[in-house]
């Protein structure tokens, strides 16, 4: 699989106000121009949302080790960025806690900002909460298994079915899938999948153990929480639905090496699952229900797409976002109600990682780590 997730070229640290132009229809790129210090690299495993009216970014500082958020405000066609450095970096004193920050995922309801992220030195999850401007609570959200404990990868937080927030995430030294959950008070986790181990037919291959949770994506609707997730050890996209302590577990593609970067959608009905195929390096769209059947359609054959997904409602129709590992640019595919279109949405030879997308007033705006200069690009859609 090609890297997605690339390792910089060389270390680069964030200043305290970004200038990044969002883009228009008519000329949809208007790459980033960074007021930075030099060096600098922002950006990666970034999460958007909406706070007041206005773009919010949470993204991992990869110079400094350290977790970041920005809040956005609209100067004519440009967004300026006011940044909040929250842990991982040296304090006054040159003291570090370590590498914090990777794998972020922002929830924002109304005006807590609550941020779920990898501690990369202890091998937890974390979670931030802020009170105010430059006000951040920190702390563990929840632990993993096994002789050498390593949860947090992967978090995806939401509010969940109970109205408090809820991150799933993957438990690398377990290869477990697991939810933690805020009751007000403390996070409490639970293990969702402990996966099976992958026992070879007359095929050749080599047997592993059970591995699952990576990719994790939790998303809530009407009460109800799906999580879609990867089976390493078997290759397939699996969904855990339910609430509480109590999910239904399935797979729902199997067909070769299946499953990376899921995204979801509950359209009209329907559960909606876009991910990789990593046996032919295809976008797929999975559409089914829960305990039901599913069906598999390829939306993009071309050459290393689908990683990245970011599916959405599109006016009446889905839309995704994902990454063209070819050429290293950000992709998007339409419906129209019979059909399926892929276009570039952004090329520079180095866009389309960790795709994210909100509404404000009334347009789509995208959102991505820009390999090649190392920062955000934030466009209209």
């Amino acid at each position: 699989m090609r890297a997605l997730h690339l390792i910089p070229l060389a270390g680069l640290a964030a200043g305290a106000l970004l200038s990044i132009g969002c883009g228009c229809r008519e000329d949809p790129v208007n790459l980033v121009e960074p007021t930075l210090e030099d060096p600098h690299d922002i950006g990666q495993y970034l999460s958007m949302g909406v706070y007041d009216g206005q773009p919010a970014v949470s993204y991992y500082d990869r110079t400094k080790g350290g977790l970041t958020f920005a809040l956005g405000a609209f100067e004519g066609e440009s967004v300026n960025w006011t940044e909040e450095r929250i842990d991982g970096f040296a304090d006054e004193n040159g003291l570090d806690v370590g590498d914090r920050g990777k794998y972020t995922s922002m929830l924002i309801d109304g005006e807590d900002v609550w941020i779920t992220y990898y501690d990369a030195t202890n091998g937890n999850l974390f979670y931030a909460l802020r009170g105010g401007k430059d006000d951040w609570e920190t702390g563990l959200a929840d632990t993993g298994g096994g002789s050498t404990p390593n949860a947090g990868r992967f978090s995806s937080l939401a509010m969940g079915a109970d109205g408090n927030p809820a991150a799933a995430h993957y438990d690398q030294g377990k290869g477990h899938l697991r939810l933690t959950r805020w009751n007000g008070s403390a996070w409490a986790g639970s293990i969702i999948d402990e996966g099976e181990d992958y026992v070879p037919d007359d095929t050749g291959t080599e047997p592993m153990d059970a591995d699952v949770g990576k990719y994790a994506h939790l998303y809530v609707d009407g009460g109800t929480e799906y999580i879609a997730y990867y089976d390493a050890a078997n290759g397939d996209l699996k969904l855990a639905t339910g609430s509480g302590s109590s999910f239904d577990i399935e797979v729902v593609a199997s067909e070769g090496d299946v499953g990376t970067w899921p995204s979801i959608l509950v359209s009209g009905g329907e559960v909606l699952i876009a991910y990789q195929d990593q046996t032919n390096w295809d976008l797929v769209l999975a559409r089914g229900t829960p305990g039901g059947t599913w069906s598999t359609e390829v939306i993009d054959d071309g050459e290393f797409r689908g990683a990245d997904t970011e599916i959405f409602e599109n006016g009446s129709y889905p839309g995704i976002l994902y990454f063209d590992g070819s050429d290293n640019n950000m992709m998007q595919a339409s419906f129209d109600g019979s059909a399926w279109t892929t276009s570039m949405v952004a090329e520079d030879g180095g866009l389309g990682f960790h795709n994210e997308t909100v509404v404000i007033g009334g347009t789509r705006y995208a959102g991505c780590y820009d390999y090649s200069l190392r920062t955000l690009h934030f466009q209209a859609l």
